[in-house]
């Protein structure tokens, strides 16, 4: 442990700033790696193999650093109000000392009960299909501790807004597991994503320690009680709770499309991991930033200011992620045979994946609604509310997929997904609207209104251009670049000129400010505002 003074602060402008780029940078590594999957291995049932093994790692992995990571920040920003750095760093030790202890015993379990964990998650996969994806999950086990210690540092870097350094361990990550990955090729057949994967969470552990020590941490094991870590325990609770809630769904989806062709799963993950990185590209920046006044922010208890930054978040992050929500519904298909259709990736797996893209796109939609109210409860102490929601989310989920999976396939497990997930997050809204005594819908859903009739117009330009200019998946990769430009333009420019036409506030606030350079946006609420 060490009184050593933290490197100075970056600020919120420059960190939104360098966080966009990182990501940038980060989601060019992961479509690299995500090509260099589909370039090698296609999609058949050894990636379904893969795609099974990752769902119990990454839900371990979740259970600890959403239930711990989500709200370590809160209760460590309490700790340094009343016992300094000192004591936050001691404080840190402690709960990093019991994540030790839990992601190891977690760890050793997967290991130990491998075969009976995929089976479970896959019960319709073939002997074959679940015997190499029993062999991947115990290659992919020790990332569970791992992930679990990289969540509390990159929480203790966050809050000391290094924001740099997180994008750089974010960059490292996918580095390290796409250049195994290439420079590997096929040699080792599929055996090479397992150890590619953990190769890369090895080396961003590595550099967020050496992070942590430049910021004055020590490492220390620390076992005492401590009132601030029930209190952590306390809330950590009903977030692992939710978080088991959220991963029930999609491994629900995993255990049906067992039962459908080959590849369903593959093609399940791949349209989920697309919309994914769509969502890290254009959402986390907001995401880090707003984590952190959310807590500095609640912890002296101004509910006011938090309300404001809220309102100004929903209404920044909707600007981006409806179009983007829009475009990928839209150009499903072209967006995926573009990006992907290579080597062994052919025509049919872009249909297959666009297939079920397109139905988990909308879901962009209201992520933004769903993980600010989510981060704002959280700093408000309240975990057990997103948890209580998550729940209902989670049933609602699995009776859809019932209903949905028989008639429309993959389709209807991607559209159960984002129909649930979207009732979560306006119910979210509307518990978060009560605890607070209203969110101030006034400056809220004019503006969404102006928004939403945008991107309808924008929709309709791109349906109508691909109904002139059709897509051919079988077409050479110049044709189809062109065609996907000309949706994506086409969407774009009607969009816009729609924004401005509506007077919508929300562009003019984001323009004056890019010009500016001068303030954060209101989207990222921050002390040094």
């Amino acid at each position: 442990m060490s009184d050593k003074a933290a490197p100075r602060p970056q600020g919120t402008l420059f960190g939104f700033s360098v966080l966009s780029v990182t990501n940038l940078a980060a989601a060019i590594l992961s479509y690299l790696r995500f090509a260099g999957i589909t370039r090698f291995f296609g999609a058949d049932w050894k990636t379904d193999a893969f795609a099974v093994a990752l769902v119990l790692p990454f839900l371990v992995r979740d259970l600890i650093v959403n239930s711990f990571g989500s709200t370590f920040l809160p209760i460590y920003a309490r700790v340094l109000e009343k016992r300094g750095r000192r004591g936050g760093i001691r404080f840190m030790n402690l709960v990093l000392t019991w994540i030790t202890a839990a992601g190891a015993l977690l760890t050793a379990v997967l290991f130990c009960f491998s075969r009976s964990a995929v089976a479970a998650v896959s019960p319709g996969g073939s002997p074959e299909m679940l015997d190499l994806s029993s062999h991947m999950l115990r290659l992919m086990a020790p990332m569970v501790l791992i992930k679990g210690l990289t969540g509390i540092l990159s929480s203790f870097i966050q809050y000391e807004k290094r924001f740099s350094t997180l994008g750089m361990a974010g960059i490292l990550d996918l580095a390290v597991s796409t250049g195994v990955l290439y420079a590997v090729g096929t040699a080792w057949g599929t055996a090479i994503l397992p150890w590619s994967t953990t190769a890369g969470f090895v080396a961003a552990f590595v550099y967020m320690l050496f992070a942590a020590f430049r910021s004055g941490y020590r490492p220390e094991p620390v076992l005492e009680k401590d009132p601030h870590l029930r209190q952590l325990v306390g809330m950590a609770g009903p977030v692992l709770l939710g978080t088991l809630a959220g991963f029930l769904g999609p491994v629900a989806d995993k255990m049906l499309a067992s039962f459908l062709m080959a590849s369903s799963i593959t093609a399940l993950d791949y349209g989920d991991r697309i919309k994914n990185l769509v969502f890290a590209i254009a959402f986390s920046p907001f995401a880090v930033m707003a984590e952190i006044s959310y807590s500095a922010t609640a912890a002296r208890g101004d509910k006011e200011r938090l309300l404001e930054s809220l309102r100004s978040g929903l209404n920044q992050t909707s600007l981006v992620m409806f179009p983007l929500a829009v475009m990928l519904t839209t150009t499903a298909l072209p967006l995926v045979s573009v990006l992907f259709q290579r080597g062994s990736f052919t025509p049919d797996n872009a249909r297959y994946v666009a297939y079920a893209l397109a139905f988990y796109a909308p879901w962009l939609m209201r992520s933004g609604l769903f993980s600010l109210t989510a981060k704002a409860f959280y700093a408000l102490r309240d975990s057990m509310t997103p948890v209580v929601i998550g729940m209902i989310g989670l049933v609602m989920n699995v009776l859809m997929n019932f209903i949905l999976v028989g008639p429309m396939g993959i389709g209807g497990l991607a559209l159960a997904t984002t129909v649930s997930s979207t009732f979560k997050a306006f119910y979210q809204a509307w518990s978060l609207s009560r605890k607070l005594g209203g969110l101030g819908l006034r400056r809220i859903v004019p503006e969404q209104l102006k928004i939403l009739g945008a991107v309808t117009v924008m929709g309709g330009a791109i349906v109508l251009v691909r109904l002139l200019l059709p897509f051919d998946p079988h077409a050479g990769l110049p044709a189809r670049i062109a065609a996907l430009a000309a949706y994506g333009v086409s969407g774009f420019a009607a969009y816009i000129p729609v924004l401005v036409l509506s007077r919508c506030e929300t562009l003019g606030i984001v323009l004056r400010r890019i010009r500016s350079r001068s303030a954060s946006s209101a989207a990222l609420p921050s002390e040094d505002r």
